[in-house]
């Protein structure tokens, strides 16, 4: 794959009467694994949805790689980024196995059959989110995290170097959302994927991240090392909490201990 980054300069969205975005500035570079936090309504998706290209920004620039994402055709768009959003819904009355491989249609001329490649990439994806007893099920027949593991499958064909996920553990037993976390550690660093992740979770965020972006009310307030970012005073100041980060002697996993007496 070759290199890749997203620059993203004064970005603001409004939406209706709110500025949901209010002058983000950030850049997000080839190979690096990034989770957003923040409180609800901060802007976390509508960023994602704005990096995607499928929110047309009010003022600002999202380019990639120098490009202004607004200019690369759509097609070609979603071989690079590849977005998992919260609101996206399944098409009913179709197997697992088929609503995979819509995943493919970036690389599909009209009316061609599936290639030999599509389905090697359907597959392997059905296989990383563990959905191979389930491949030929209707999906409506599905539990609501089987449904999710479909959509991550559905995003994992269409092969995109980016990965943008809202809120992906959504509906996960804790089983998969471990199993989805590795995944994504593992797309990482064998094959230099780009994952970006709004989460909730912070020791989530800090254990399986190397970056956290902290937002609050439409802004980046805070951008660094997952180890160092969420201070004392970051947790008061965006999250409204007494609380630091420590970590379990024994298996050296982040966790969020008050403070408050």
């Amino acid at each position: 794959m070759a290199e890749m980054s997203i620059s993203v300069e004064n970005l603001h969205v409004r939406l209706g009467n709110n500025d949901v975005l209010k002058g983000v500035d950030l850049e997000i570079k080839d190979g690096e694994r990034v989770a957003i936090v923040g409180p609800n309504g901060c802007g976390k998706s509508t960023l994602l949805r704005a990096i995607s290209g499928i929110l047309k920004p009010t003022s600002g620039n999202i380019s990639l790689n120098g490009e202004s994402i607004s200019r690369i055709h759509r097609r070609e768009r979603a071989k690079i980024l590849g977005l998992l959003n919260q609101s996206d819904s399944i098409p009913m009355m179709t197997t697992v196995y088929d609503n995979v491989a819509i995943g493919r249609h970036p690389y599909r001329s009209f009316l061609r059959d599936r290639s030999t490649a599509d389905h090697i990439a359907v597959a392997d994806a059905i296989t990383k989110c563990e959905l191979e007893d389930l491949h030929d099920r209707r999906v409506e027949a599905l539990s609501g995290g089987e449904r999710q593991r479909v959509r991550l499958a559905t995003l994992l064909a269409q092969s995109p170097q980016m990965l943008l996920l809202d809120e992906p553990l959504t509906g996960l037993d804790i089983e998969h959302q471990l199993a989805l976390l590795h995944l994504l550690k593992d797309l990482n660093l064998d094959e230099n994927r780009t994952i970006v992740v709004v989460l909730h979770d912070l020791a989530t965020a800090i254990r399986f991240f190397d970056r956290i972006l902290v937002m609050h009310e439409g802004r980046v307030v805070a951008d660094g090392p997952s180890g160092s970012i969420l201070n004392t005073e970051v947790l008061k100041s965006v999250f409204g909490i007494d609380a630091s980060i420590a970590y379990e002697q024994e298996s050296g996993h982040p966790v969020l201990v008050s403070t408050r007496p």
